[in-house]
């Protein structure tokens, strides 16, 4: 028995506002941080809270940059894309060596390395900081990026599974061709992989952008400090202007909106590939 078509078009219309209705949930905090960023201070402390600000402040955002500077956003510029460069390279090599170089035990090796995202960061918190006490790197880049290189089990499990869908015959006409594993690595298996690296990217650059407790152990000085940081010592300054405080939110939130929007095709195809079976 089918459905008739009022019964379609009625499952039609309740889907769409459930899907509405949660979109407009989702985007609610981002209205309210673009609002309260363009009150004044004595506006955001108003109750009943106003929708929409009066006066419109945009001192507010001036003001957020000149406590997030320059050179914080370099920081965290710096600290993300080279966390990105990096880790994308390790994570690129695993997943290959996993997915197309035969060695003893590669499955066992591969279920090992993956349990470790079972692992809370919080546990190997403490010997990764002993660990870089001992080698003189706190408060350095080196201290601030080398270590999160390792964390990389989630890329290389989302890299070995793409690899895996490329054809096998692709593989053994270059091993005929005299092409080394390398050789196979750099030719033609990272340029088929532009939508799954333009997707881990984006992921990756999101995290490292976001990253608070690492930084805060490891950066002693106002030269090193990252975005987070600085959000949360005025956060945690009572006499701070909510408003300019919620500007540098906003400022924050900037870069990773327009990545977002630049590299959404491929982000989605990137996700969608890696799902699917080869």
């Amino acid at each position: 028995m089918t459905d008739s078509p009022a019964r379609r078009v009625s499952g039609k219309l309740a889907l769409f506002i459930v899907l509405i209705a949660g979109a407009l949930i989702a985007l609610f905090p981002f209205y309210w941080m673009i609002v309260t960023s363009l009150k004044t201070s004595l506006e955001v402390y108003r109750y009943p809270p106003t929708w929409l600000p009066n006066p419109i402040a945009w001192s507010n955002y001036p003001d957020a940059f000149a406590k997030v500077n320059g050179r914080v956003f370099f920081n965290s510029a710096f600290f993300a894309i080279t966390i990105v460069v990096l880790q994308g390279l390790v994570t690129t090599m695993g997943g290959f060596a996993f997915a197309r170089i035969n060695f003893p035990y590669r499955n066992f090796f591969f279920i090992l390395y993956l349990s470790t995202l079972m692992i809370p960061p919080q546990v190997t918190l403490i010997p990764t900081f002993l660990v870089v006490v001992r080698l003189g790197w706190i408060d350095s880049y080196q201290g601030l990026i080398v270590p999160i290189l390792a964390q990389g089990a989630f890329g290389t499990f989302l890299f070995r599974q793409f690899f895996l869908r490329l054809p096998n015959e692709m593989y053994e006409a270059a091993r005929l061709d005299g092409a080394n594993y390398w050789q196979q690595f750099w030719k033609f298996t990272l340029p088929l992989s532009r939508p799954v690296i333009t997707a881990y990217a984006i992921i990756t650059f999101l995290t490292a952008w976001k990253m608070y407790l690492w930084p805060v152990i490891v950066v002693r000085s106002d030269d090193l400090k990252v975005l987070p940081m600085v959000i949360a010592e005025l956060s945690a300054n009572t006499s701070q202007d909510r408003g300019v405080m919620m500007a540098a939110v906003g400022l924050s939130v900037l870069p990773i909106l327009i990545l977002y929007l630049v590299a959404q095709r491929w982000f989605i195809e990137g996700i969608a590939m890696t799902g699917q079976k080869g």
